[in-house]
């Protein structure tokens, strides 16, 4: 049991150290020329490209309670809900289900706005990939752990098998640093309010 507690912990721990550096480190790789991006130009309708701040800011509303949930997870944990099935399914169930949503919900709303310019078609489609898929499988994984027991000595090696390579962190770091070197919305992620209260919330983890 305490060896798939501590790999949890481990996980979301990695997440959140993942979050903090893309948050706190980035933004200063501006001059990069947009690796992959801009290899593919679609025919999009240039009337049709969403304002860059507001394609960010549904970006980090996507993720910002999952930062938050993570922050939260982490803290119940490490205040003794590692030791305690129970706790550690309710701080779970309530992670999986705020995340899962606005995941979902992001990728709707980036799909509905649309990529900022040709050159960012890929990265949006990705984008809009990432959080479509992310979301339904936080949705998945919550209807699975509520029909968890936690008094079931197999709980922990049941939890373990829930979400499979989904809770790798390096997904969504990969997505956070191609937003980040994309000239336009390096910049647009520094400005949109959304985002910049996401990092000053992982800001007040690193320090």
């Amino acid at each position: 049991m305490k060896h798939s507690v501590k790999h949890r912990v481990v996980l979301a721990a990695a997440f959140a150290v993942v979050l903090v550096t893309a948050a706190c480190g980035g933004g200063g790789s501006s001059s990069s020329s947009g690796s992959g991006s801009s290899a593919t130009t679609t025919t999009t309708t240039a009337a049709a490209t969403a304002d860059p701040v507001e394609w960010t800011g549904t970006f980090c509303d996507g993720i910002g309670p999952t930062v938050q949930g993570v922050l939260d997870l982490l803290k119940i944990m490490f205040e003794g809900g590692a030791e305690d099935p129970a706790k550690q399914k309710a701080a779970l169930l309530d992670y999986s289900a705020k995340a899962g949503e606005s995941m979902s919900e992001a990728g709707e709303k980036l799909e509905g706005l649309g990529a900022p310019s040709a050159e960012t078609q890929v990265l949006h489609d990705e984008l809009v990939k990432f959080f479509t898929d992310s979301g339904k499988t936080l949705t998945e994984v919550n209807t699975e752990l509520a029909k968890l027991d936690p008094a079931d000595p197999q709980f922990a090696t049941k939890l373990e098998q829930l979400g499979g390579d989904q809770a790798d962190p390096s997904k969504l770091q990969e997505q956070i640093k191609k937003l980040q070197e994309d000239p336009k919305l390096g910049e647009a992620f520094k400005q949109a309010p959304q985002c910049v209260q996401m990092a000053e919330t992982l800001k007040s983890l690193g320090s």
